[in-house]
């Protein structure tokens, strides 16, 4: 029986790619906000206020920050070791490489850039010119990157089983479950273990490629 050709690498990006797992949080700590914020999560998975009600409140936060004052927390999230070769082996082949992450525009479009990733989906803070205005573009929420999967795969004109998606938290459960291949990078839930088809457990994750190869035909149609 002929293998699958693989057509689409989809990413999650914070504890995937970077490892930090919650760049919201980092930047709280970082700007020294983390406080003001500390009760924002317990209220969101109590009802008290909505996903997008949450992310609001947290950005507003942020209102006044410089845009490089806010791109120093870069640089204390790394990028994980093999990440560079991970994307870089989709990129020499051709194959195009989406991320999609609730995390946040002014990191993820800097990462993207610097892997050759050929787009990010995440949630877009707004500036006016260098100044956080404190606003944001909800554009992922917890529960929606399946559904943003499922649209992507439409807009290239590919078959699920024809993509691999990477991810670290219970968010990218929906994308290994679509794929035709998942693989958990580093994860610490159990739930997410099981739910991929293969797990990295330790960095360099550029040990995936050798299941990815595996799995699929490099022939593309």
């Amino acid at each position: 029986m002929s293998r699958t050709s693989l057509r689409l690498a989809f990413f999650d990006l914070d504890g995937t790619i970077r490892r930090v797992r919650d760049p919201w949080v980092h930047l709280h700590e970082f700007l020294g906000v983390a406080e003001q914020a500390r009760d924002l999560i317990p209220r969101w998975r109590r009802g008290e206020i909505t996903y997008d009600e949450w992310a609001r409140l947290d950005a507003a936060l942020w209102r006044g920050v410089l845009r490089t004052k806010m791109m120093a927390a870069l640089h204390e999230n790394p990028v994980r070791r093999g990440a560079r070769e991970l994307v870089g082996w989709f990129t020499s082949k051709a194959i195009p490489c989406v991320g999609i992450s609730t995390g946040l525009s002014i990191f993820h479009e800097h990462t993207a850039r610097d892997l050759g990733m050929d787009r990010v989906i995440c949630n877009e803070l707004h500036f006016d010119g260098d100044v956080c205005t404190g606003e944001i573009t909800i554009n992922v929420r917890e529960g929606s990157k399946g559904e943003i999967m499922d649209e992507v795969l439409a807009e290239y004109g590919v078959r699920a089983e024809e993509a691999v998606a990477f991810g670290d938290g219970k968010a990218d459960i929906p994308l290994f479950s679509k794929a035709g291949l998942g693989i958990a990078i580093c994860p610490v839930q159990d739930q997410v273990r099981e739910s991929a088809h293969y797990v990295v457990e330790a960095e360099p994750i550029d040990g995936a490629l050798e299941i990815v190869a595996s799995h699929f035909s490099m022939d593309r149609g």
